[in-house]
Order: C-alpha cells, then sequence, then structure tokens
C-alpha cells in the first residue's frame, strides 16, 4: 500500500507547554514523502514556513473543517487539552472529506491500559476518541494511536518529572529505580511519519514507540553529567504522592493532579514500561532509540 501522502496536521502551533505540533511539522517537511497543511484557527499566530496553511474560524466549525480535510490523505491531530471533547466533529468531518488515516492526539502513556486510566482519569479522554474511531471503522476511515510515554524534552525542561534544572534539586519517588518508556518529540514526529509510510501495517490498532526505558535515578546521573553539579535529593513516597494528586483533581486542580500521571509510570502492570508490558514497533517505523546522556545534554544545552 502506497504511503499516505497528503497530510493536513491539526495543532502546529510553538506556543503551549509540550509545543508537539511544531516538531511533527519539522519532521514531516524533513521528509519528501509527504505534502503537509496545517490547519489552524484564524486568531492563531502559526505561520510556518514552506506548507500551506489554512486559516478556520476559532470555534472549528465542522463545515470548514470538511472544506479543510477534502483531498488530504490524512489527519494528524496533535492538539492539546483545548480540544478535548470537541474530537468528535474532527472525525466526522475527516470522514465525510475522503481522509483515509486518523491519527487522533496520543502520543503519551498507554490509554489502552485500565490501571492507567483509573489513576488519572482525564486520560479517558483519549481512550474515548479511540473509541469513537474503533465505532467508525465501517465508514471507511483508518486510524493509529501513538503512545510514546512521557515526553522526555518537556517532562525534564517543565519540571514535570520532579527536576529543577537551575536549582539543581531533585525528588525522586520511592528508590528511583522504577523504569518508565519516554520519547523525544522529534522521535515523536518520526513515528507520525513511520505510521503515515506504513498504513497497511498500522492501520486500526495502538502501536508504542520510545526513545529508552529509563529511570528517575538515570535521568539525575545524566543531569549531573551534563552541568558538572550535584543535585540536592528529596525522597518521597509514591503513595504520598498518589493521595494528594487525588486531592488535587478532587479540587478541580488538573495541572497540581499530574502528578497522577507520573504515578501511572513508575507502577507495574499499568502498562508504561513498553519494553516490558508491550511491542515496540520502533524498529517497523524506523524510529531510533536515543542514549539518555546524549538526550539530557541535548536538553541541558537548549
Amino acid at each position: 500500500m502506497a504511503p499516505l501522502r497528503k497530510v493536513a496536521l491539526v495543532g502546529a502551533s510553538t506556543t503551549g507547554m509540550a509545543n508537539l505540533g511544531s516538531f511533527v511539522l519539522e519532521e514531516l517537511k524533513a521528509d519528501p514523502t509527504f505534502e503537509v497543511t496545517v490547519v489552524s484557527r484564524k486568531s492563531s499566530a502559526t505561520a510556518p514556513d514552506g506548507v500551506k496553511v489554512l486559516k478556520l474560524a476559532d470555534d472549528l466549525p465542522q463545515s470548514e473543517l470538511e472544506k479543510a480535510f477534502a483531498g488530504q490523505d490524512a489527519v494528524v491531530m496533535t492538539t492539546n487539552f483545548q480540544v478535548f471533547g470537541q474530537e468528535g466533529k474532527f472525525i466526522d468531518a475527516a470522514i465525510k472529506a475522503g481522509v483515509k488515516r486518523f491519527i487522533p492526539s496520543e502520543f503519551g502513556s498507554n490509554t489502552r491500559n485500565q490501571n492507567t486510566l483509573a489513576m488519572f482519569p482525564m486520560m479517558g479522554a483519549k481512550a474515548k476518541v479511540v473509541s469513537e474511531l474503533k465505532a467508525k471503522e465501517g465508514e471507511g476511515l483508518t486510524w493509529t494511536a501513538i503512545c510514546a510515554g512521557m515526553i522526555a524534552d518537556t517532562g525534564l525542561t517543565t519540571g514535570f518529572f520532579g527536576y529543577d534544572l537551575k536549582e539543581h534539586t531533585a525528588t525522586i519517588w520511592e528508590d528511583g529505580n522504577q523504569k518508565f518508556s519516554s520519547s523525544t518529540r522529534a522521535n515523536i514526529g518520526k513515528a507520525i511519519c513511520g505510521v503515515l509510510k506504513h498504513p497497511e501495517t498500522t492501520a486500526n490498532q495502538y502501536v508504542f514507540v520510545s526513545s529508552f526505558e529509563t529511570s528517575m535515578n538515570e535521568l539525575l546521573s545524566a543531569l549531573e553529567k551534563a552541568q558538572g553539579v550535584k543535585y540536592s535529593i528529596t525522597y518521597t513516597k509514591l503513595k504520598d504522592e498518589v493521595a494528594e494528586g487525588k486531592a488535587m483533581l478532587a479540587k478541580g486542580d488538573f495541572m497540581k493532579a499530574h502528578k497522577l500521571m507520573l504515578a501511572a509510570n513508575l507502577l507495574p502492570e499499568y502498562g508504561n514500561n513498553f519494553v516490558e508490558e508491550e511491542k515496540l514497533w520502533n524498529d517497523a517505523l524506523g524510529v531510533p532509540r536515543e542514549n539518555v546522556d546524549e538526550v539530557v545534554a541535548r536538553i541541558v544545552k537548549g
């Protein structure tokens, strides 16, 4: 089956915590296989060079999405929480436009694992999108959900992983040796390219990729090596962090409840050590494995 060449990318903004879309766009642009169209809101400042940009009304009406998706082979969503709950109209627009493949905004933890969904219910929104795609497979649209683990770049620079790169402090959960999967944003872009180049083998299923499996201690060692300093370490219990995360979730403080997502990645049987608990697709999709020390050094250098 020929590659899915014409790609509509929704969510290519350079703003936001993860800023994933801009990295995906660069990987797609770098591969001559693809012809990319960026779909964004009229109010968005997104104006990337070298690709066609379609500006739609800010509420992204389905009728405008259908026109934007017309003639496209695939729709790739790299949107954030602001679009959660609205994905249905993107799916329906893709079906009516005759799109062949829909790649939802997954790219993180294992959302087909019920333990992970129970720990951090907000991930259920992503699982719901996949359920809707499954229900509409008979209407001509295929899908691929890409799980890439926690994003290494933003996990380190935003403090999500528990490291302060300026103050050289670290919060280590338990003994710090629990392994979890993680990917760089560039590698997520490569995974998307790989899926689009292998539409037959990746149709209607989850695929799992990672740059590496690592631990809090391994990341700490890499940071100390890259920065040439020793970090001040605080140790914490996973059960205490989970209790605090659940309390924040109950208050509606979803940003502070992110601890629950980290917890789901550190616990066994939650499906987030892909080497141990899933099948890695790196080789099949042409996604390179990376070295933890090299990635961390690159992040520190900026």
